[in-house]
């Protein structure tokens, strides 16, 4: 067997994490090698450098990783091959039906920067709201970016703000796009779930052409996927005009699954070199749709049911669509032999609109029945309004221009000073777009007015669609500001083992402040076999848009399990002010890591790192509040009051929190019988901690912070995350067995501690304080057959053995407002509650 001496550290970080599939022990292996010194690393923006000499852990996982199993997204996907990401479900939640937290480290998704070919990516117009993980936190849309056009992903899992700038605590994510010319390749993908649900047609294709003689190229990739959904809802005992409540619905009434969504995509890559210099472009489109729902409106709910309308209650749905457009041109080469420029300007959109079906505007009905007392129910039903419509959407744009220098200065030692110096403005743009008059209206006179609804003179109607409460004009909003940084890197070899490495960047934002960062990281290599490295940075990340403009008028369940019309209020607004909080500042944030890899054979690597993440300021979106819980303060009850909402939140620099944790990365290769072995373990152990809340003078912590939100940013992530993948490959067949292991999340959303019943309405006389989904590990087995030069067929199953959270008791509070319907828990799922699914892919390539 033939063998490669690569630097230990690439080695490790490379084998570990991306186990690619093995045709012959030679072929993969000089892959590996030839890709290792091709990719532009991370964590150093001095482009000299090669990934073999990076001083921070970094997981190099090339497109065949991430195409295995039947994973169709590029989130997924990056959570079965990196235990550090995490890509948290979350069910029946605005907006949650296309997009999905992104974290990494356990930390919040805007606290991850992504780039594509080494540029800022934009992030997303939206944001989970209450009682989710990630809330008020618009990190970056992962599934608008189709892993056809990927080429490979790298990870850099350390705080990397003073190259990359604001967003970069938790690390940087780099998505590289495919440059190949001359080969077409593509799949078609067929696959369900074994409850006999959520099938599901992908189809991929790409191509790349050569452009001139002299290596131009452009790289196109489409990308198509249609799925159905998936429900785990049971029946429910709510009950109907002609069913007494207690008794078992004839059908499944409720909705509690992955929702039926269509993408597509269309992306490219391109460069055009002329003399000493390169013209690059990339960019793409994506589209999405879901139809998602929302919690069902019993019959007997009066102040937002109609029964002329709905005479057995309904189950309103949510339509979500979202658009992403990117485009990204540059020019680099070179100014002399040891000097280049790279010159850039990247525009990115991100738009997310909804619409209401299958509802309705309770007021509607009865403000006529209020003008119309002896109306019938014929009429009633004729005068209650659309049942659906527009309710509203966001919008979010990103310009980023960029002047970046690299070069080498000789400072009369055997190795020079690498050098890198740049420049950065960005503009961002965010508007909230208003939703059609019905779907906010109190009536259609849409007057300041109450009604007494229909069905129940002693309830007032509601206003707006259920479900997706329109968002109101006086909620829009069109706000920009601009930034500009200064920055610089600088490396060395002290001597032929030791790197040292430092950086420092200056950044202004417009609407929030500036600030001062910087970073020092070192690696020594002992010997070929063992080295050790460190790294402490300083950061920041400023308020987004969406945080500082967002505000909006939703539907959330209050303390006693109703569902209650609830506000948002923007920050400097009268609500927030009376209780201290006038705006919001900048996040700052300190990282300490440390670790080693080594090589204890030619064919087993380890590396082990430490890290600890500190975040003062930490921005976060509150719980929502009653004028009960603000009584203290007739300022804020009277502000909460003028809303017409029954409760409200807003953003605050509440927190101060401390993230800790290691990541081991284990890899063994090796030939067995003729056939090449791989085996891959990658485990995570994080904890985040609260050090303090930061209240006003005279505003309890619990109003700042409460123990609902505290929750999901300490135990809503899984404090353990690992995998054990198998690689075995054998003439034409490759075969991947993998284990995941997520530990359990525990949250306090839909328990007790957050809706409090009372015990005698368990069968067990109390309800469970939190809602919990256990730890779990779930096995995904995938085996791949090359039928000829052209084609290969794939086979497999994911969460081969049917996985899934623990079924709701009849004392969790969940079950008991959803009057039995739901089967699982809603919050806080990190593998999901879909089950076993199957999947059949023939690929081809020519």
């Amino acid at each position: 067997m033939q063998h490669y001496r690569i630097n230990t550290l690439a080695l490790a970080i490379t084998l570990a994490v991306s186990a690619p599939s093995i045709v012959s022990a030679q072929e993969s292996q000089e892959t590996t090698a030839e890709n290792l010194e091709r990719i532009s690393v991370l964590g150093s923006r001095v482009s000299n450098r090669t990934s073999t000499e990076s001083s921070s852990p970094i997981d190099l996982i090339d497109a065949d990783d991430l195409n295995k199993g039947g994973f169709t997204e590029l989130g997924q996907s990056l959570q079965a091959t990196a235990p550090s990401f995490n890509f948290t479900r979350t069910q029946v939640s605005d907006g949650s039906d296309l997009f999905r937290p992104a974290t990494l480290r356990g930390l919040q998704p805007d606290q991850t920067l992504v780039l594509i070919n080494g540029k800022r990516r934009h992030n997303q117009s939206i944001f989970g709201l209450n009682g989710t993980v990630g809330a008020g936190a618009a990190g970056t849309d992962m599934n608008a970016i189709p892993l056809t056009a990927l080429k490979g992903v790298e990870v850099l899992r350390d705080g990397a703000a003073a190259q990359y700038g604001s967003d970069a605590i938790a690390g940087v994510i780099n998505l590289s796009l495919n440059n190949s010319t001359g080969v077409t390749t593509g799949y078609v993908q067929y696959g369900g779930t074994s409850e006999g649900d959520g099938d599901t047609l992908s189809t991929g294709l790409n191509r790349g052409f050569e452009l001139g003689d002299n290596g131009g190229f452009i790289n196109l990739s489409l990308e198509y996927r249609d799925a159905d959904g998936t429900n785990r809802a049971e029946r429910d005992t709510g009950g109907s005009l002609d069913v007494e409540p207690g008794t078992l619905s004839d059908e499944v009434r409720w909705g509690q699954g992955n929702s039926a969504s269509e993408f597509t995509s269309l992306f490219y890559n391109m460069a055009i070199p002329f003399g000493d210099n390169e013209l690059y472009s990339f960019g793409g489109y994506s589209e999405r749709t879901a139809l998602g729902n929302g919690f069902y409106r019993n019959f007997n709910e009066a102040s937002k049911n109609v029964t002329q309308v709905y005479s057995d209650g309904f189950l309103p749905r949510i339509y979500n669509e979202a658009e992403d457009t990117s485009v990204a041109v540059g020019l680099k080469g070179d100014i002399n032999p040891e000097w280049t420029y790279d010159v850039s300007a990247v525009y990115g959109e991100n738009q997310y609109d909804f619409s209401s079906r299958n509802t309705l505007n309770a007021s509607y009905a009865a403000e006529y029945l209020f003008n119309n007392p002896e109306a019938s129910d014929t009429e009633i039903a004729a005068n209650s309004g659309p049942s659906g419509g527009y309710s509203g959407g966001f919008r979010f744009d990103q310009t980023t221009v960029n002047l970046d220098i690299n070069g080498i200065v000789d400072i009369g030692r055997s190795e020079p000073l690498y050098v890198s110096v740049g420049a950065e403005y960005r503009k961002e743009n965010y508007e909230i777009v208003a939703g059609e008059e019905s779907s906010y209206a109190c009536g259609l006179a849409n007057m300041d007015t109450s009604y007494p609804s229909v069905n129940d003179p002693e309830q007032f109607a509601e206003c707006g669609f259920q479900a997706y409460n329109g968002l109101r004009p006086e909620a829009t909003n069109d706000s920009d500001r601009n930034s500009y940084a200064f920055y610089t890197n600088v490396e060395t070899m002290i001597n032929d083992a030791w790197n040292v490495s430092g950086a420092l960047r200056y950044e202004d934002f417009s609407d929030a402040g500036d600030d001062i960062i910087g970073k020092l990281a070192t690696r020594y290599e002992f010997n070929d076999d063992f080295a050790v490295r460190a790294a402490v940075s300083t950061g920041f990340r400023a308020p987004s848009l969406q945080q500082s403009g967002y505000t909006a008028f939703t539907t959330n369940l209050g303390s006693d399990g109703t569902l209650t019309q609830s506000f948002t209020a923007t920050t400097g607004s009268a609500f927030p002010s009376a209780l201290g909080v006038d705006s919001l500042e900048l996040e700052t944030s300190k990282n300490l890591s440390a670790g080693f890899v080594y090589d204890v054979s030619s064919e087993l690597s380890l590396t082990v790192d430490f890290y600890r993440v500190e975040i003062k300021d930490r921005i976060n979106l509150g719980s929502l509040l009653s004028a009960d819980d603000v009584a203290f303060s007739a300022d804020a009850v009277t502000a909460l009051q003028a809303t017409g909402a029954v409760q409200a939140n807003y953003f605050s620099n509440s927190v101060d929190s401390t993230t800790q944790g290691v990541d081991i990365i284990a890899s063994y290769r090796t030939e067995l019988d003729g056939a090449n072995v791989a085996v891959t373990f990658a485990g995570n152990i994080n904890d985040t901690t609260i050090d303090n809340v930061n209240a006003s003078e005279g505003i309890p912590e619990s109003v700042a912070l409460d123990d609902l939100q505290r929750s999901f940013l300490t135990d809503g992530q899984p404090g353990e995350r690992a995998t054990l993948t198998f690689d075995y490959g054998r003439d034409a067949y490759i075969a991947t067995l993998r284990f995941n292991y997520f530990g359990e999340t525990d949250v306090k959303y839909f328990g007790n501690d957050h809706i409090s019943l009372p015990g005698e309405l368990s069968p067990t006389g109390s309800f469970k304080p939190t809602s919990t989904v256990e730890s779990a590990v779930l096995v995904d087995l995938n085996v791949s057959y090359k039928i000829n030069e052209i084609l290969s067929l794939s086979v497999g199953a994911d969460n081969l053995f049917d996985q899934t959270p623990d079924e709701l008791g009849d004392d969790e509070v969940l079950n008991f407002i959803t009057n039995g319907a739901f089967k699982y828990p809603v919050r806080a799922l990190p593998y999901g509650f879909d089950g076993r699914t199957y999947y059949a892919k023939l690929s081809f390539s020519f």
